[in-house]
């Protein structure tokens, strides 16, 4: 510990905190807006601190020296509505999602897998911004101009290789170019032939000719018109597809010569390595994507191993301030089944492994909100920001040490020889360490630091240089982040479920870093705590009651003040969808649930798509609409399934809930009977009022579910439904225009 007369007494200083543990009994009114919500639930955010100007936040001045995140699928509002989170992030750029015109499929639907889906603005239908996924072109201007105020470069991601696979979804203007828009529509079948995979169809998705003028003229107009937009740079989706001019004469271009000229401050490839990808060609004219480098990050953050022989090279033979590296894409986590891999806090780990260091770019990919090991689309919802992890503040103290640390070599160790422990050292001026064991780990280690006092960003705890040694100790998964200086940063907040949608009860724990004071607020009560609180939220509500969750901390800088919305549910899901459930009586660690039909045949790949937990060890889904009527089939995602390989799936109807536990059984017998209402008393509170008038509208607009009972509360006119005549009826009751709800004769 270090003390300002004595100096340091032990290794390390370590903040000893508290944990409250706490059981909240609810009583909560239904208000006329808690049916108002979305699966994601609702969040709110205050930041009570002034203004900052945009070299408050500390941004480097070029994209490169920076960090990058992809903000993926979240709506041109939603990125303009968390700048100052990013800024405060210490994230020098943001990367869209394509924001091209494009593919409407699932009636357009909005759910990043299901009734909608991600990859459909992966699939352009013309070449002008604004798609019904993302926002519209003044949405998107209105985010270029106000990421200016905070110093924030906007990257586009741009689909030039290839439009949709569905040709009658392209516009007309593309279909008619002057010497032909498209190749012949022909696979890739050899990875390691360039004519092959530049000039064939990747994905059976309808291949540009690039070779045509008119299509190089056509992407080059798009460009530009998202640079006078408001555009800084672009990322070029599968751009190892397109030809080079040193390709063979027969097929080689001048695409990219003719395209890069576009104005952008910052351009890279999507060069995703392995066959004839030839990098280190691509390299000469754009940055380019060290793919490699980012499985041997996954690999090394998933056995704790951080060797330095093992990452310091970045396995492309590129120079390094040409690379863009990540921990994890877009396309790895959407395809080769690594989402799994690594929790939060180990892509964290790897975050502060990259992005400490000098080479490359490093990019921050966004999970969905609510998304975990078993859960790889959390909410499900595109336009929706995704988890909270950008924000972190680990994650703000190591992008603000690349921002200040640019341009300066690197030396990287294993303090101790201890491969479970990086550190990675930027001349002299300072280090990030990572400890990625479940042990406190020794950081005793010669160094480059000058001798002095180090503080760590997060916590402020000072570390001692004496002689060229570093002293001191990081508790398990720790990362310290070391500068000559301390932090002058509000606190931060987080909680382990954010908003929503639960089951039964849900069990929480809030969290405050770098707080002198903090406290939560439930159900009109504060609680103090330190840096940790514990609660459990549910027992006593019903089913649609919701509650918000409010927690505050403070510090000589600033408040930090952040609202969390959970809504009790049996199952989110509107009537008339097909929903299948399944009774995990087999207590698989997670369920998958694979779909297909037969005539023709259609199905969503094998093992399909994870199943939502949604307690007592069941689990749900809501199956798309072109599978309304199909068969399915469970699995664990690792070898074990049901019905057995070779047997047909289960058939299931349009419109039916139900759940599987050894037969079909209807899903309402597994809805727990609330307590007798009475007729009218939607909501259960002993009155017959306003609320359950609106808890009835939102039930018709397919914005609320009821359970069984509600439903039979509500059926005023005994119609066996709910319809506008029980509104009618039940606002007649009120205004005293009717006595009761007798039953007709």
């Amino acid at each position: 510990m270090f003390d300002i007369e004595n100096g340091f007494k032990g290794d390390i200083f370590m903040i000893s905190g508290k944990k409250r543990i706490c059981s909240a009994v609810l009583c909560l009114l239904l208000l006329a807006s808690s049916f108002l919500f979305t699966q994601a639930g609702a969040r709110q955010v205050t930041m009570e601190n002034t203004v900052l100007s945009k070299e408050d936040y500390g941004l480097a001045e070029n994209i490169e020296d920076g960090a990058i995140l992809h903000a993926w699928c979240w709506s041109f509002d939603t990125i303009r509505e968390n700048l100052e989170n990013i800024a405060r992030a210490g994230f020098t750029s943001v990367q869209t999602s394509p924001i091209n015109a494009c593919k409407v499929g699932d009636n357009g639907g909005m759910q990043l897998m299901g009734n909608g889906k991600w990859y459909y603005h992966y699939q352009p239908a013309d070449y002008v911004i604004g798609n019904y996924q993302l926002g519209t072109k003044a949405d998107f201007e209105a985010l270029c101009e106000e990421a200016e105020t905070y110093g924030i470069h906007i990257i586009v991601d741009v689909v030039a290789n290839h439009m949709s696979s569905d040709y009658s979804v392209i516009a007309d203007s593309i279909k008619e170019l002057p010497g032909g828009a498209f190749h012949p529509m022909n696979g890739i079948s050899n990875y390691n032939n360039r004519q092959d995979f530049t000039q064939n169809s990747l994905l059976n998705l309808w291949d540009f000719n690039t070779q045509n003028p008119n299509v190089q003229q056509l992407i080059l107009n798009y460009l530009k018109e998202c640079v006078a937009a408001g555009a800084d740079g672009f990322r070029y989706d599968a751009a190892k597809h397109i030809e080079l001019p040193e390709d063979d004469p027969s097929f080689a271009s001048d695409f990219w010569p003719v395209v890069l000229e576009n104005g952008a401050q910052f351009q890279y490839g999507e060069i995703l390595q392995g066959g004839a990808d030839w990098i280190d060609v691509y390299a000469n004219y754009m940055h380019v994507t060290a793919s490699n480098y980012g499985g041997i990050i996954r690999n090394a953050a998933a056995s704790a191993n951080y060797e330095v022989s093992r990452i310091d090279n970045y396995n492309a033979n590129v120079p390094q301030d040409r690379l863009v590296t990540w921990v994890e894409s877009h396309d790895n986590y959407c395809g080769d089944g690594s989402w799994s891999m690594l929790d939060e806090q180990q892509v964290k780990e790897a975050w502060a492994v990259i992005t400490a260091r000098s080479g490359g770019t490093p990019l921050f990919f966004s999970r969905p909100h609510g998304s975990s090991t078993t859960n790889q689309w959390g909410d499900n919802l595109i336009g929706a920001a995704g988890s909270d992890l950008f924000k972190n503040p680990d994650i703000a103290a190591v992008n603000s040490f690349r921002n200040t640390m640019a341009g300066l070599d690197e030396t990287l160790r294993n303090p101790g020889g201890n491969t479970g422990v990086i550190m990675i050292e930027r001349a002299n001026l300072g280090a990030v360490i990572v400890n990625a064991t479940d042990q406190a780990a020794s950081v005793e280690t010669e160094t480059e630091l000058e001798d002095g006092i180090y503080y760590d960003k997060v916590t402020n705890e000072p570390y001692e240089v004496q002689n060229g040694t570093l002293t001191g100790t990081a508790d398990a998964h720790q990362i310290l982040v070391l500068t000559g200086e301390k932090s002058q940063t509000k606190p931060y907040v987080s909680i382990s479920q954010q908003g929503g949608n639960f089951r039964e009860s849900l069990s929480l724990t809030v969290r405050a870093v770098n707080a002198e004071s903090a406290s939560y607020t439930l159900g009109g009560t504060e609680m103090p705590f330190e840096e940790e609180a514990q609660f459990e939220i549910g027992a006593d509500m019903r089913d649609g009651d919701t509650v918000t969750v409010t927690v505050r901390a403070e510090n000589a800088f600033g408040v930090t003040e952040e609202a969390y919305t959970f809504t009790k549910l049996s199952y989110p899901v509107l009537e008339g969808e097909t929903v299948v459930y399944f009774d995990n009586q087999y207590d698989w660690e997670s369920v998958y649930i694979y779909m297909y039909t037969e005539n023709p045949h259609m199905d969503n790949g094998w093992p399909g798509v994870p199943m939502q937990s949604i307690g007592s060890n069941m689990y749900a889904a809501v199956l798309p609409e072109e599978y309304e009527n199909s068969r399915v089939m469970f699995s664990n995602g690792n070898g074990a399934q049901y019905p057995a390989s070779g047997e047909p799936g289960l058939v299931i109807e349009k419109g039916q809930w139900m759940v599987y536990n050894g037969t079909w059984e209807d899903y309402k017998q597994y809805i727990t009977p609330e307590e007798e209402i009475e007729m009218g008393d939607v909501t259960g509170d002993g009155e017959v009022n306003i609320e359950d008038v609106l808890a009835l509208q939102g039930y018709i607009a397919k914005i609320r579910t009821l359970t069984e009972a509600q439903i039979t509360a509500g059926d005023v006119n005994y119609s066996g439904a709910i319809e506008v005549e029980d509104v009618l009826r039940m606002q007649q009751y009120i205004a005293h225009m009717i006595d009761g709800f007798d039953k007709p004769v």
